[in-house]
C-alpha cells in the first residue's frame, strides 16, 4: 500500500526537473540575436598626401578660327567663264590662274581659233590670277557662266594670316595684352602656341565683350574657318601651392563648400572642410587648412561618407598591377 505513493511521487519530480530543464529553440535564438551587434561594413578606399606643384591662374575663353585676310578674284571685263572650273578647297599660288574669260567679241569672231595668225595680236583670252596664295573657299561662276565687268568670281583665304577671333569679357581686359602668350586647345585635344596679335576697336553691347585675334606660332594644321576651340592665357606668375588630386576633394551641389576625408587612425576618417583655390584640370589647390605631408587623405572611396566613417584602407589600383 505504502509503495505506490512513493512511485507516484518519483514520477512528479522528474517530469517537473525535465520541464525545468528544457527551453524553446525560437526563443534562445532571438536572445542571442538581440545580445550581438550589428556589425557595420567599412568602406574600402585609397589614401594620398598633398603634393606641391607648380600652378598658375589660367583665364580660359572660347574663341573661333577666322581667315581675316580674303581675297576676291574678280572678272576683268565681260565675257563668258572658260573651262576648266577650279573647285573650293583648291590650294592656290601666288600668280596662279584661276579663271579664264573669253570676251563675247571674241566669242563671236572665234579669235581664239585664230591665234597662230601673226598678225593677230589679241585673242579675247583673259587669265584671272590670284594675287597671293591661299586657298579658294568659294567658287562663284562656273564654266559657261556670262560676267560683267567687276563681278566676283571666286574667294581665297590668306593662309598666312589665319588666326582666332577671341572675344574677352570686359571684366576680364586686364589679363589680356597684345603680345601676350597662350594656348590654343582644339577639340581633338591638340594644343597649338599662340600669341594675342591684334585687338579690335570696338565692342559687343549686348554681351560686352572685347575682340581680339590670336595668331598661332608654330606649325598650323589644316583647320577650317568658324572651328571652336579654347585658349588659355596665364593670369599669374607660376607659383608653389599645396595640391590634392581632383577626386580626393569633394563638394556640396552647389559648390560653395569643400572639404575632404582625412584618415584619423587606421580605421576612422573625418570630414574637414577646405578652402580651395586654382582648379587645374587634375589637381586642385588647397588652400586652407595646411595640411602636413604625414596627413592621410582619402583619394577614392571617400564619396557619400560621413563624418568619423568607418573605413579600410587598401592599395590603389595601379599599386596593385604594378
Amino acid at each position: 500500500m505504502t509503495s505506490l505513493p512513493r512511485r507516484f511521487l518519483l514520477l512528479l519530480t522528474f517530469a517537473s526537473l525535465s520541464a525545468c530543464g528544457s527551453k524553446d529553440p525560437a526563443a534562445a535564438g532571438d536572445a542571442d540575436a538581440e545580445e550581438e551587434p550589428a556589425v557595420k561594413p567599412k568602406a574600402l578606399v585609397t589614401i594620398g598626401t598633398v603634393q606641391s606643384d607648380t600652378l598658375t591662374d589660367v583665364l580660359r575663353l572660347s574663341a573661333v578660327s577666322a581667315f581675316p585676310a580674303k581675297d576676291a578674284l574678280r572678272a576683268t571685263t565681260t565675257g563668258y567663264v572658260l573651262p576648266p572650273s577650279p573647285v573650293v578647297g583648291q590650294q592656290v599660288r601666288a600668280g596662279q590662274t584661276v579663271f579664264t574669260i573669253q570676251t563675247k567679241e571674241s566669242r563671236t569672231l572665234h579669235l581664239d581659233k585664230l591665234t597662230g595668225d601673226p598678225r593677230l595680236r589679241f585673242s579675247g583670252i583673259i587669265p584671272i590670277k590670284s594675287a597671293r596664295s591661299g586657298v579658294l573657299a568659294t567658287v562663284d561662276k562656273l564654266a559657261g557662266d556670262y560676267v560683267q565687268d567687276g563681278e566676283q568670281l571666286g574667294l581665297t583665304y590668306d593662309r598666312s594670316r589665319f588666326g582666332f577671333v577671341l572675344d574677352v569679357p570686359v571684366t576680364q581686359l586686364r589679363y589680356v595684352h597684345t603680345g601676350q602668350s597662350c594656348r590654343v586647345i582644339l577639340p581633338d585635344g591638340r594644343v597649338l602656341p599662340g600669341r594675342v596679335a591684334e585687338v579690335l576697336a570696338t565692342a559687343d553691347v549686348s554681351i560686352q565683350t572685347q575682340r581680339y585675334t590670336i595668331r598661332p606660332t608654330g606649325q598650323v594644321p589644316d583647320l577650317p574657318e568658324n572651328l571652336a576651340v579654347q585658349v588659355e592665357l596665364d593670369r599669374t606668375a607660376p607659383r608653389q601651392a599645396s595640391t590634392l588630386p581632383r577626386g580626393a576633394v569633394l563638394t556640396d551641389e552647389t559648390q560653395t563648400e569643400f572639404w575632404v576625408m582625412k584618415l584619423l587612425n587606421d580605421s576612422t576618417a573625418v570630414k574637414v572642410p577646405v578652402t580651395v583655390g586654382a582648379q587645374e584640370k587634375d589637381h586642385i589647390e588647397i588652400k586652407a587648412p595646411r595640411f602636413s605631408p604625414h596627413d592621410r587623405i582619402l583619394l577614392s572611396g571617400n564619396f557619400g561618407l560621413d563624418d568619423t566613417a568607418a573605413v579600410k584602407v587598401t592599395r590603389p589600383v595601379a599599386a596593385e598591377k604594378e
